[in-house]
Order: structure tokens, then C-alpha cells, then sequence
């Protein structure tokens, strides 16, 4: 099978899923919807129309780069940067192939629905908008980095958290945790990664950013912290019904999750042992959550790694 896979390249996850469709036998040709060049990044933010026509030429291309009707699927990870007359172009030139659609963002923040009939299966990780579209509900995965952890907790006083900050309500949240963590005798680490627009939106809001960087986190420092925590902290972004990355990747990796998506209590993998849903930003029930004794949980949540998540995705049976 041959897969075009266009994706918003974020962090590791894109590049994640690719792998695993090559180790699932599928010939995978990765792209990213959105390439972060120095060009193109400055005329994001300064010069919108000579930003989309650089995005229009580069998808273009990437459209054209194979000759028509190579692929048997295309797939689609974010479509909203592409425009309507490149998604004509790309269904017209691969027509015989299946055009697949996943959106891990909700409705809200980017609105994708004006692209949904170009698509075969549309696929969301939020279900509230699968159930208000009528499309497929996916929740988000762990990536096999964080599948089989060391436990090295510095005891069940330790949280971490890990996150970009585009949005000012996520460090407001943060700022206000690390004071309850300070104000408790709790160890709080935290990697506040960011860019330039969502700096300068931090500091519009009324807050001098500190202990921000304009970097990911290295793999390595990820999986360290994780290890050491018995906890994460867990603030969205955006508004959305749909579960965080660092919901799914700590529900497999067995930490308990401290988050303000009260939609958890809906889910199958709630357990009021392993969850602490917070409102506002109340943290009081932080410390005695983490200091309660953890039952023994058994349970197999592989159907939320990243193996499973792909090949739903690629629709490969076993």
C-alpha cells in the first residue's frame, strides 16, 4: 500500500505515526502540511499574503511530485493550512485513492468542516465534535518511548508537566500550580516551550513570562521527567472535549493525572485512583490525591499506543 501522509510536524508524534505505518508494510511518504522555514515562519506572523502564497506553492509541489494515481490512500493529520484549490488539485490527481482525516485539534480552534467532503473518513480526537459531525472518534496515543518506563519516583509528592504555551490561560494555570505545589511541600517540575507569538501573547495578558524557551524538550529529558514524577499536571490549550497527548501518554505509562477535562469521568479509563479533575484553578484535594495508596491496576490500555493508533488510521487489519 502506498500512503501519502501529510501532517502537522509537531514534536515527535507525526513522525511517530509514519513510522509505524513502515513497520505495518505500508510504503509511507511523509510530508509536512506546514514546513517551518525561516521564510515562511517570519511571514506567518508579518505578511499573511506572502505567507499563503509561499504555503500554496509548496503544496503545489509536494501535489505534484508524483504522478497521478500513485497513492491507494492519502492522509491527512491537520488540513485546514491547505487551500481549497490544492485539495481539488491533490483529489483530482489521485483519484483512486482513499482520502482519510484525522484532527486533533477541536471544531473550535481550527475549523475543519469546510474540508470534510473531500474526505473519505473523517476521524476526531474530541467526541463531542464526533458525535455533533457524525464522523469517527479516535482519542490520542503513547508513543512506544513512553510504553515501558523505569519507575524511578522521587516519591508520591512529585509532579511534572510538559507543554507549549500558545495560550496565556495554560501558564496562568501553571504559574498558579506551582505556587500550590510550593505552598504544599510538593515537587513540581515543569519544560515551558513556546514561540515567539505565543511569548509575546503571554506577556499582552499581563504576566512576565519566566522559565519559557523557544525549544522542544529533548526526548531524553522528557522521559526523565516523567520517571521521576508519580504525577502529571494537565491543562489544555484550547477549550475541547478531546484527551491531551499527556493525558493518553500518562493513563499508559501509569501515572496518576491531574487535569481540568472533566470529560475523563466519561471515559473508560476513568478511575478516581488514577484521576483529579480540578475546576478553575482550585488545586485543593492536590496533596492528599497523591499521598492516598494506589490500588495494583492490571489493566492493558495498548489500544491507546501509538501501534494501534496507526493502524486504525491506515485501516491495516491484523
Amino acid at each position: 500500500m502506498r500512503v501519502l501522509f501529510i501532517a502537522y510536524d509537531y514534536y515527535q508524534y507525526a513522525r511517530a505515526i509514519h513510522k509505524e505505518f513502515e513497520l505495518l508494510g505500508v510504503e509511507s511518504d511523509f510530508h509536512s502540511i506546514q514546513p517551518e522555514t525561516l521564510y515562511l515562519k517570519c511571514a506567518r506572523r508579518a505578511w499573511k499574503a506572502a505567507y499563503r502564497s509561499g504555503l500554496d506553492s509548496y503544496h503545489e509541489a509536494l501535489i505534484l511530485s508524483k504522478p497521478a494515481g500513485y497513492y491507494d490512500k492519502v492522509i491527512f493529520l491537520q488540513v485546514h493550512q491547505m487551500s481549497h484549490e490544492n485539495m481539488r488539485r491533490l483529489k483530482e490527481r489521485q483519484h483512486k485513492a482513499e482520502f482519510v482525516l484525522y484532527n486533533w485539534d477541536a471544531v473550535r480552534t481550527h475549523d475543519y468542516r469546510p474540508y470534510i467532503s473531500y474526505f473519505n473518513r473523517v476521524l476526531t480526537f474530541d467526541s463531542a465534535d464526533a458525535r455533533a459531525l457524525g464522523v469517527e472518534y479516535l482519542p490520542l496515543f503513547c508513543i512506544r518511548d513512553f510504553q515501558q518506563l523505569e519507575e524511578r519516583s522521587t516519591g508520591p509528592l512529585s509532579v511534572y508537566f510538559i507543554g507549549s504555551i500558545v495560550n496565556p490561560r495554560r501558564y496562568e494555570a501553571v504559574k498558579a500550580f506551582a505556587a500550590y505545589c510550593a505552598d504544599n511541600g510538593i515537587r513540581f517540575d515543569h519544560y515551558l516551550c513556546t514561540t515567539v507569538h505565543g511569548y509575546t501573547q503571554v506577556l499582552k495578558s499581563g504576566f512576565v513570562p519566566r522559565h519559557m524557551v523557544f525549544r522542544s524538550i529533548p526526548p531524553t529529558q522528557f522521559i526523565t521527567m516523567m520517571e521521576q514524577a508519580s504525577a502529571v499536571f494537565d491543562f489544555a490549550n484550547h477549550a475541547q472535549a478531546g484527551f491531551t497527548m499527556r493525558t493518553m501518554e500518562n493513563l499508559c505509562a501509569g501515572k496518576r493525572i491531574i487535569t481540568n477535562n472533566a470529560g475523563v469521568k466519561e471515559s473508560e479509563f476513568y478511575s478516581p485512583d488514577q484521576f483529579l479533575i480540578f475546576q478553575d484553578l482550585d488545586f485543593s484535594g492536590v496533596r492528599e490525591f497523591l499521598l492516598k495508596p494506589r490500588q495494583e491496576d492490571r489493566t492493558d490500555w495498548s489500544k491507546y499506543h501509538v501501534q494501534a493508533f496507526a493502524r486504525q488510521l491506515a485501516g491495516v487489519t491484523e
